[in-house]
């Protein structure tokens, strides 16, 4: 899906945040969020006791239908996803909020629903005002237990999703985690929202439930109109709409061949990642939660190559403790046994810090306080997460992954901070795993000249393009206006990949890629060809990468790398790749 050959014409094509992938073509449904009427009227004091009561009753109804509903969903898509109804479980205990309102009823003579929209419209402006995901996914469940309790204080038991009488792609402002459970998989193709992250829980919702999503759009709502042609594209991010005829039969060709995809993965899933003349790589999956390792078995990956941590630090407030930590782990290593899971120590930092990091804003926060930096800065939260990494490397096969590694003493300080967890852990008479591999991600350029001297001193080394890529070419990749420039396929991160591999196989380790760049088509043949050992892509890419290697040979792969290597612009690599991606490959891009 990686290659086009041909001008997309729509009306608006809008580029957001994949949630989940698959592609939908249909017409549109404007879900238009509730609208809250709120009484302004300043009570008698007679009627404040009773305000109260109201106000307490409807609290706990909608304790209530949160259980019906963690119940439905469990049933539906499984008890991880019913997790997600905890955070506004919790919500409605939360004393300050429960006070604030209570307060602003009896010494205010506020209505209820008053009284508890502002408390909570309080909380809410405070989270808009950061662009991270996971405040963004925080706004979103204090709206939806905002509008639940409202509901029930003004008595309505209005379900807005029964409006929808046919198949339809949902375009919203936000797509709550009540609407998304309420979808029905047989009448919406996919949804559409202007607000909302890869982590929000209605994303983690779509996923689960396998519909096409793209999310973070800004503007698409305010764009479209009810019953317009709509494309949604939840691999790639893309939204079409009001697209022309030719663009639909492009898009029901990929639609196609994704569906096409799905129903050959049983024919490649079992088999290994063997080029044609023997060579065997490894293919291994990205994994973020905990609902996505079914995607990683059935797609046929060889292990988890990168499991990012974030998410357990993202996901509350307070710190997550060691015991929530190894729970969680040794949920995806027990599932993905016998094979490898790589663990990535927490890579926060960015745009991404819980609410329990109280610092100062940061002028350029991706070169600032982040990943292995606040882990050495911050040892005891460091060794809070090792050592619930080491213990369940007792449970399966785990390896341990450092971000954002710019040298040596970084190296040296987290390998000392290692062995000292395992003392602790030997002295308590915990059961860990005293021989883990440890492995550094090569993504800072500093790192990539020092990868022979880095590779030393661990037992593998993963390429990490995302950043590595920005970083060489000192491009900002979200910055629209020189995105552009954003190319991995540019001729010097391709001879510093090249560089990485050779000296890690020179000390002795093997080298692997965990970035965006081992999933596009376009470079798998030359990563093949500079011998890089293990790809690590998402589930959904697995199966295509996986029929590429399959149908390769390594020599014919390496004469293509030799090749490719004496280009000097990024167009002449792209234009050489796509030529040769097109011909051998027809069947597949």
């Amino acid at each position: 899906m990686a290659v086009k050959n041909r001008k997309i014409k729509c009306k608006y094509f809008l580029k957001g945040v994949p949630a989940s992938p698959g592609i939908a073509i249909s017409k549109v449904f404007k879900l238009k969020g509730e609208s809250i009427r709120i009484d302004p009227t300043i009570l008698k004091d007679s009627s404040v006791d009773d305000e109260v009561e109201k106000f307490v009753k409807a609290v706990e109804r909608s304790k209530s239908e949160l259980k019906s509903l963690q119940s439905k969903v469990a049933h539906r898509v499984g008890q991880e996803n019913a997790k997600i109804f905890d955070v506004h479980q919790l919500l409605l205990e939360d004393s300050v909020i429960i006070e604030e309102t209570i307060n602003a009823i009896t010494k205010e003579n506020r209505s209820a629903e008053f009284a508890f929209y502002n408390v909570m419209q309080k909380y809410e402006d405070t989270l808009n005002g950061s662009t991270a995901d996971h405040f963004q996914n925080r706004t979103s469940d204090l709206r939806d237990v905002k509008r639940r309790v409202i509901r029930h204080i003004q008595g309505d038991r209005t379900d807005h999703l029964n409006q929808l009488s046919g198949s339809a792609v949902i375009v919203t402002n936000d797509l709550t985690p009540s609407d998304a459970v309420m979808l029905d998989r047989r009448k919406v193709f996919g949804f559409a929202t202007d607000l909302g992250g890869r982590t929000s829980h209605a994303a983690i919702m779509a996923r689960s439930m396998e519909v096409p999503a793209v999310v973070g759009l800004r503007r698409v709502f305010a764009l479209v109109q009810e019953g317009d042609r709509i494309i949604i594209d939840g691999s790639e991010g893309k939204v079409l709409v009001q697209p022309d005829e030719k663009t639909i039969k492009h898009y029901r060709q990929l639609q196609e061949k994704y569906y096409d995809t799905n129903r050959k993965l049983e024919e490649v899933r079992n088999l290994k990642s063997l080029t044609l003349d023997g060579k065997e790589i490894e293919l291994s999956a990205n994994l973020e939660f905990t609902d996505e390792v079914e995607s990683v078995k059935s797609h046929g990956a060889k292990g988890v190559g990168l499991y990012r941590t974030d998410y357990i630090y993202l996901a509350k407030k307070e710190l997550p403790t060691e015991e929530e930590q190894f729970q969680e782990y040794r949920k995806i290593v027990k599932k993905i046994a016998p094979d490898s899971v790589i663990i990535r120590t927490m890579d926060l930092g960015g745009d991404k810090l819980p609410e329990s990091f109280l610092i100062p804003p940061q002028e350029n926060p991706f070169l600032g306080w982040r990943a292995i930096r606040i882990s050495l800065e911050r040892k005891d939260i460091f060794n809070t997460q090792l050592r619930a990494i080491l213990r369940v490397g007792a449970v399966g096969n785990v390896k341990i992954l450092l971000p954002m590694i710019s040298g040596l003493d970084e190296i040296h300080e987290c390998k000392k901070l290692i062995e000292s967890a395992k003392s602790e852990l030997q002295k308590e008479g915990i059961k860990y795993d005293p021989n883990i591999e440890i492995g550094a991600i090569i993504e800072v350029p500093s790192a990539a000249l020092l990868a022979d001297r880095i590779a030393r001193e661990v037992d593998f080394l993963s390429i990490g393009t995302n950043d590595l890529v920005q970083y060489l070419l000192a491009v900002d990749r979200g910055n629209e206006r020189i995105a552009y420039l954003y190319q991995h396929l540019h001729p010097a991160v391709l001879r510093m990949i090249k560089q990485i591999i050779v000296a890690g196989h020179q000390e002795g380790v093997w080298v692997g890629m965990c970035g965006e760049m081992a999933s596009d088509p376009l470079a798998t043949l030359i990563l093949i060809g500079m011998d890089l050992d293990e790809f690590s892509v998402s589930p959904i890419a697995v199966p295509e990468i996986k029929k590429m290697i399959r149908s390769t040979e390594y020599r014919e792969a390496a004469r293509i790398a030799k090749k490719v290597l004496q280009f000097e612009r990024p167009s002449e690599v792209e234009r050489f790749m796509t030529k040769i991606v097109r011909k051998k490959f027809k069947d597949l891009i």
